[in-house]
């Protein structure tokens, strides 16, 4: 099934896959990802991280920002029609907004140029790094700026799902942002981004 021809189907067929991992496989899945996060080099050597907090059985991302004091990491604001980028760290308020997803309060906001490293939530990617969201364009419209570049070096996209959020093929629209790569349970997978 593709994006375009069935992308609501696909969306409610790989969110309810999601959202049925049992409990145990969940935990399992989760500590695997975050495990694999840490040890890519791209996270490594990233400096200003921004990460995702999981909604809708998304996979838990938080417990990176304990991980490395070293490093900046930066959550989603959102409003009706953008997004933007908050710092967010071991003290800081979170509120839920409309949606019921946790932001940073009050909103420190970088520039997302600014960012090395963006994981990338998501509900279902493919083999060539195309990326369904849940609809509403936030990732693409934020990050509109990688696809006029001729190079990719920041920030890296990268998908961060259960494996079982895999499909093939996507077909992406003109104004999609490709992801740079995609870590799931299973590892991490580049998709050829120069």
């Amino acid at each position: 099934m593709t994006a375009q021809a069935g992308g609501a189907a696909l969306r409610r067929q790989v969110r309810a896959a999601r959202r049925r991992l049992s409990p145990s496989d969940r935990v399992s899945a989760n500590a695997a990802i975050l495990a694999h996060i840490k040890s890519m080099p791209a996270f490594r050597a990233a400096r200003r991280i921004a990460l995702f907090f999981a909604f809708d059985g998304e996979p838990d991302l938080s417990p990176l920002i304990r991980f490395d004091q070293r490093k900046e990491f930066f959550a989603p604001i959102i409003s009706r029609t953008e997004m933007h980028f908050a710092a967010v760290g071991r003290e800081t308020r979170l509120e839920a907004n409309f949606f019921g997803i946790p932001e940073p309060q009050p909103p420190e906001l970088i520039d997302p140029r600014a960012l090395d490293l963006v994981l990338t939530p998501l509900v279902a990617f493919d083999h060539r790094g195309n990326r369904v969201g849940v609809g509403a364009g936030y990732y693409d419209r934020c990050f509109a700026f990688l696809r006029r570049r001729k190079s990719w070096f920041k920030p890296k996209l990268v998908g961060t799902a259960y494996s079982l959020q895999r499909v093939d093929p996507i077909e992406a629209n003109p104004w999609d942002v490709p992801l740079w790569g995609a870590i799931t349970e299973t590892g991490f997978e580049g998709f050829n981004r120069k």
